[in-house]
């Protein structure tokens, strides 16, 4: 069972979208619907909106899935597993839910059955302003936790009004995904990635992919390390495999202040000192890369350890 958050504060419109969701890709999925408040009124909604099968809905009303509620938010995750084994299940928290604290909970009963997908958060595009001023944790957590970031009610606004939300989502969440045009103009390829990408940002295949999957690549800009021992450790867990099937690599960066060079291949890898260089960058190429996990640790660790 695949596990699909979708996030975002408070009448961003996630019921919708996760009604566009079910259309759009034609899959047949479980919701796990948390309600601000004892009244299921958004799963009702969708309830009503679905033809007959095409979402088996679950409700939580008493709590949020984040905090006071979140023992019981595992015993459901685990009885939907058990009980229907979806293929997919969606997870729209409330809309004052706190996104890592959701992920940090499903992370804890990850196992070979449940695995956890990029979460998605709507942000309203004429709200976000007002509710990252008044509720700035809340609001940022959302956004910094997504892995697609869906900008919604924008049929009416500028692209000069779309271009500042972005920048700004852009600033709180670098690595995530913005989609600024409305959804529904989405590609059916953008639609399947949602229900693709995993967490740690590597891409599920098919069987028939997977036989035939060539190695992928990737690289990195700006990156820097904040000593030789740090690299050192990083290129160890690479060729163990904690950052996916990597068969070669090859970077140039800033340990601290002495400009390095490495190279992996077959399974060892070699550092050297090098002249100063403007531009530090590394290239990897293999199968299953964790692309999301590379970046976060030279961009998010390093740089805040310099």
């Amino acid at each position: 069972m695949k596990i699909l958050i979708v996030s975002g504060f408070l009448g961003a419109g996630k019921t919708t979208f996760i009604k566009a969701l079910a259309r759009c890709t034609g899959k047949k999925f479980a919701v796990l619907e948390n309600e601000y408040g004892a009244a299921g009124i958004d799963g009702d909604r969708l309830n009503q909106s679905m033809k007959n099968g095409e979402v088996n809905l679950w409700e939580m009303t008493d709590g949020c899935i984040c905090c006071s509620a979140k023992g019981d938010f595992a015993t459901s995750v685990l009885t939907i597993a058990n009980a229907v084994d979806p293929e997919y299940l969606v997870v729209e928290p409330t809309g004052v839910g706190m996104l890592g604290h959701i992920v940090e909970n499903l992370q804890q009963i990850e196992y070979e059955r449940i695995s956890l997908l990029a979460p998605v958060t709507i942000v309203d595009i004429h709200s976000y302003q007002r509710y990252q001023r008044e509720y700035p944790e809340l609001y940022l957590n959302q956004i910094r936790e997504a892995g697609t970031i869906i900008v919604s009610k924008t049929e009416e606004s500028a692209e000069s009004e779309k271009d500042a939300l972005k920048r700004f989502l852009r600033k709180e969440n670098p690595n995530a995904v913005i989609v600024t045009q409305h959804y529904t103009s989405m590609s059916n390829e953008m639609w399947e990635q949602l229900l693709l990408t995993k967490y740690d940002g590597t891409v599920i295949c098919t069987e028939d992919e997977a036989s035939q999957k060539m190695p992928e690549s990737f690289s990195v800009n700006n990156v820097v390390t904040s000593s030789v021992e740090r690299i050192i450790l990083f290129l160890e867990d690479l060729i163990r495999g904690k950052y996916g099937d990597v068969i070669r690599a090859k970077g140039q960066m800033y340990a601290g202040k002495i400009p390095i060079q490495f190279d992996v291949a077959d399974g060892r890898y070699c550092i050297t000192g090098i002249d100063g260089i403007t531009t530090g960058k590394a290239v990897f190429i293999g199968k299953e890369l964790k692309r999301q996990k590379i970046r976060r640790y030279f961009i998010t660790k390093n740089k805040m350890r310099i």
